[in-house]
């Protein structure tokens, strides 16, 4: 069975898996686009509802694939619970008035390069070549929190500019979703402490090498939010960089390392930023989930200076001002002394 027969299947036997008051209902598939994918979506909408959860088929229809025993029966009853048990309760005034949203807007990080098409349609601000865009918390439930992307149109409806938003948002994201920083021994060492009793003692005794080899690591520190969740944005914080490199003490580069986190690394002068840059890129390309990778760039931040910006831009910058330097200096060199006249006579001027 290929995709679009799945989804007709889905779509033509849905109502017969719930109950009696989605008799009436319209059910519909549409394409959405996320931030970091694409898919398609199916909505169960109940006669007076305004909000339906839309449901990935995409995923869905991977699932079934990887399960040659599943049958359709038993996806449409999945489909079917998720319908029923997961309804959108959200007050509808809420994310109309933007007085309302202004006080729950958070950004989010991505690749600019992979979302040009959502990009067309959303407010957003570019760093170098990744993406802040900006999302409304409507709830959280055990499965994490529930959020609305702001769209162009949304932004026209609300009656405000796209840089109200971006200031209103840098307000309230370190609220919403709060910043956690830590370095990634203490990281692995919390995964070690959570998972120990689940692991087989061959897992155990890799897990204790990978922190021992940490511990001979430099120093990464993860920055991302304590739900661990598209954390990436964190690093935009206001004043977030200043305070870390106050904290650091120096310079620092950063690392894409998915959606969810961000890696810094202190700039001691000794770090190869063409060596952090073929790690990114293997990391993305054997760990991270291609709907989590950012990009395989390393930026850097520069303290003195308050740039954000790509290492290779900053290698550069820091050759224009050493050359600019060298010739101030070169200048210097070659203008002749200038001495005074001798006065043939204490009259003559």
């Amino acid at each position: 069975m290929n995709f679009n027969e799945f989804v007709n299947e889905v779509k033509d036997n849905i109502k017969l898996f719930l109950p009696r008051d989605y008799e009436n209902a319209e059910v519909s598939t549409m394409e959405c686009h996320k931030l970091n994918r694409a898919y398609t979506g199916l909505m169960v909408r109940k006669e007076g509802e305004m909000l339906t959860p839309t449901i990935n088929l995409n995923r869905l229809y991977e699932a079934y694939k990887a399960q040659p025993g599943v049958t359709m029966e038993t996806v449409c009853r999945k489909i079917a619970d998720i319908v029923i048990e997961a309804p959108i309760q959200v007050d509808l005034k809420a994310i109309l008035n933007y007085e309302d949203v202004k006080d729950k807007l958070f950004i989010r990080v991505s690749s600019a390069e992979a979302n040009k098409e959502v990009l067309e349609i959303v407010p957003h601000q570019l760093k170098e070549d990744l993406a802040i865009t900006y999302h409304v918390a409507v709830g959280k439930n055990q499965d994490g929190l529930s959020s609305m992307l702001i769209t162009n149109e949304m932004m026209k409806e609300y009656g405000v500019t796209q840089e109200q938003i971006h200031e209103d948002a840098m307000k309230s994201s370190p609220r919403v979703m709060v910043p956690e920083v830590s370095s990634i021994g203490v990281l692995i060492d919390e995964i070690y402490q959570k998972n120990i009793l689940m692991l087989t003692p061959d897992e155990r005794e890799m897990l204790l090498e990978t922190l021992q080899e940490s511990s001979e690591m430099p120093t990464f520190f993860v920055v991302t939010n304590t739900e661990r969740i598209d954390g990436a944005g964190v690093i935009f914080y206001p004043e977030f960089m200043d305070n870390m490199g106050e904290l650091l003490g120096n310079d620092f580069f950063i690392l894409p390392s998915s959606i969810h986190q961000m890696l810094i690394l202190p700039d001691d002068g000794q770090v190869d930023a063409e060596m952090l840059r073929d790690m990114v890129k293997e990391v993305n390309a054997t760990q991270v989930a291609p709907a989590e990778r950012l990009t395989n760039d390393v930026y850097h931040f520069d303290t003195k200076d308050h740039v954000f910006e790509k290492a290779d831009r900053f290698t550069e910058r820091q050759k224009e001002k050493e050359a600019q330097v060298a010739k101030t200096e070169k200048v210097g060199k070659e203008q002749p002394d200038q001495k005074p006249k001798t006065k043939k006579h204490d009259m003559e001027l």
